[in-house]
């Protein structure tokens, strides 16, 4: 190629440069402008939820159908300028009104979704744990209960009594949890196991279990126990002293709170009909602990455990306001019994 030649390829090289640059410039341009949704978009927080398998398309449509996007043309233009458009991930936004394109992409791609508050209140079991996920619209309670069976992820919940129906029973740590969207039965429930372990650890409850050498599954079923029992928590060392004290001298730990986890309901009063009822959980018949936790106790609860009260109670009874009323024989107890009937 001659010098002349050279040079002409050089002029339209550049001129092909600047009308590049001035294209990507007036796309840009074009892209900010249009990207605007100020003006457009209803004001104030909106709830989106991308569904799994939502292509670009989609979204812009459904951003557009909400008063959020102005142009939903426009909108998977800016995903594919920023090379963004199949990294929109699926969950549950809450997106600003007036946010343009650019700040509804970013957002999307980096997977900035809503996560969803759930609680466990103390004293839950792993069926109204699995209903309420299931009310909340979390997941199945079915495959909740179905993955609870025989997940043992810690050393300390293995156990291999067939009696027992749950082996996460007792170790969904009650407390309020942020769940990602779309997570599953099972991720929940690790998420809710793991929760236990955390709080066991950081409250020393490890390592006081294993300087005494204690079973922790042993100590979560007892505090369950003790966690239902006791109406108000500073009964729960006193109740924890009951408890233990029968244990100590083979007798039936008697807990009505067992009778209701065979029932599978909370009953008001129990009856003498349903203390014979023939299950390893019923802790009328049987002596020792049932096979395993009914419910998921306080870290409170397995505190009182630890440390129970000392006293020389073996029974307790209920008044109408919720405190029990502690006696050490038989014959007290019936008539702490026949005393509360009749109001005294």
């Amino acid at each position: 190629m001659n010098l002349r030649g050279r040079e002409g390829f050089l002029k339209l090289l550049k001129a092909v440069m600047v009308l590049l640059v001035a294209a990507i410039l007036g796309a840009q341009y074009y892209l900010v402008k249009e990207g605007d949704n100020t003006g457009y978009a209803k004001e104030g927080k909106q709830i989106i939820t991308v569904e799994p398998g939502m292509t670009t398309e989609n979204i812009a449509v459904l951003l557009h159908e909400q008063k959020l996007v102005r142009d939903p043309v426009n909108f998977r233009w800016e995903a594919r300028m920023k090379g963004l458009a199949h990294k929109l991930q699926a969950g549950i936004y809450v997106l600003e009104g007036g946010w343009s394109n650019s700040e509804i992409v970013n957002t999307m791609a980096k997977g900035n979704v809503k996560r969803l508050q759930f609680t466990i209140p103390e004293g839950y079991n792993v069926v109204k744990t699995a209903k309420k996920l299931e009310t909340f619209k979390l997941g199945s309670a079915a495959k909740f209960m179905e993955a609870a069976k025989n997940y043992a992820p810690y050393a300390y919940m293995a156990t291999e009594d067939p009696n027992v129906i749950f082996k996460a029973e007792g170790f969904l740590y009650p407390a309020t949890y942020e769940i990602p969207w779309g997570a599953t039965e099972e991720e929940i429930l690790a998420i809710l196991v793991r929760g236990f372990n955390d709080a066991m650890t950081e409250n020393g409850v490890l390592k006081t279990v294993e300087e005494r050498q204690l079973n922790l599954r042993d100590v979560v079923n007892l505090a369950a126990m003790v966690e239902l029992e006791a109406v108000y928590p500073e009964e729960q060392p006193r109740i924890a002293g009951v408890f233990e004290k029968r244990l100590a001298i083979n007798m039936p730990i008697q807990s009505d709170t067992t009778i209701q986890y065979i029932l599978g309901a909370q009953k008001e009063l129990i009856t003498f009909k349903d203390t014979e009822i023939q299950s390893p959980y019923n802790t009328y018949q049987n002596n020792g602990l049932p096979p395993g936790p009914i419910a998921s106790p306080s870290l409170r609860a397995i505190q009182a455990v630890l440390a129970p009260e000392e006293h020389d109670y073996l029974y307790f009874v209920a008044e109408p306001n919720g405190h029990h009323r502690f006696t050490s024989t038989y014959s007290q107890h019936l008539q702490a019994i026949e005393d509360i009937d009749n109001g005294r």
